[in-house]
């Protein structure tokens, strides 16, 4: 009688090519975050210099007017706080201006927070005495689409975020989400353009686009869209070559055994 425990090299090598086939469907370099490149050379300080954000078009500024003087105090700062925050702001319009009671339009385009409250407070300190002025952000959004748990649009209250702070907004990718082809549409003076970022490489930590702005678009792009049909039917095929190669195996030794 034969060996029962003895394979013959054909069906090995059948089995080796399954359990291959079956491991490389899935792309798991383009699943991974910022992994270490294959050169050998580990890095892990990138330096990236965090600008400070400017005022743009359709910003919302919370606005809130110090004084010594109960009736300024009155109409620059009275507001129901069971008002959502966009009403409780001033709108920057497509000019780039805010508009103050008593004072009209006052250009804050392209200023940085303590810039904006410097023009504001000196155009105010024309007509009031003894005054402080506080400027913030506040309603920004940010959208995520494609791959994500919870696409939609998410509020943050800082002047801007990292691209994986928006990614964790959205509780995270799928297990689909391709992070070496990710969009960032953004815009800026009426003009659209598209970004693509690769989340897979470390250097992303120095990139000018990993901290995002109020009203980015960040699209996780899903794997080759043939990827969860040729999985499923892959793992079809898999099993049932498994499955033949066993029960073909089997009566193979059978028929040695009764020889």
């Amino acid at each position: 009688m034969k060996n029962l425990t003895s394979v013959h090299p054909g069906v090995a090598i059948a089995l080796i090519c399954c359990v291959y086939f079956l491991t490389s469907c899935a792309p798991v370099h383009k699943l991974k975050f910022v992994v270490d490149g294959t050169d050998g050379a580990v890095k892990n300080d990138y330096f990236n210099d965090r600008s400070e954000k400017t005022i743009q078009p359709f910003d919302y500024l919370y606005i809130k007017v110090y004084s010594l003087d109960e009736k300024t105090n009155s109409i620059f700062n009275e507001r129901s706080y069971n008002v959502d925050t966009e009403l409780l702001s001033y709108a920057v319009d497509a000019r780039g201006n805010i508009t103050v009671p008593f004072i009209g339009n006052i250009n804050v385009k392209d200023l940085t927070i303590s810039q904006a409250r410097e023009k504001i407070e000196k155009s105010l300190q024309i007509y009031l005495n003894n005054i402080s002025v506080m400027v913030r952000f506040v309603s920004n959004k940010i959208t995520l689409l494609g791959e994500v748990n919870r696409p939609g649009q998410h509020s943050f209250f800082d002047e801007k975020v990292t691209v994986f702070q928006a990614i964790g907004f959205a509780g995270g990718t799928s297990g689909f989400g391709d992070l070496s082809n990710v969009t960032l549409v953004r815009e800026k003076d009426n003009v659209i353009k598209y970004y693509y970022l690769d989340l897979t490489k470390k250097n992303i930590a120095s990139s000018e686009y990993y901290y995002l702005l109020p009203n980015d678009i960040l699209i996780i792009n899903p794997i080759k869209a043939k990827y969860r049909s040729l999985r499923d039917y892959a793992l079809g095929i898999t099993y049932t070559l498994i499955s033949s190669v066993a029960s073909t195996l089997s009566i193979v030794l059978l028929i040695r055994e009764l020889k």
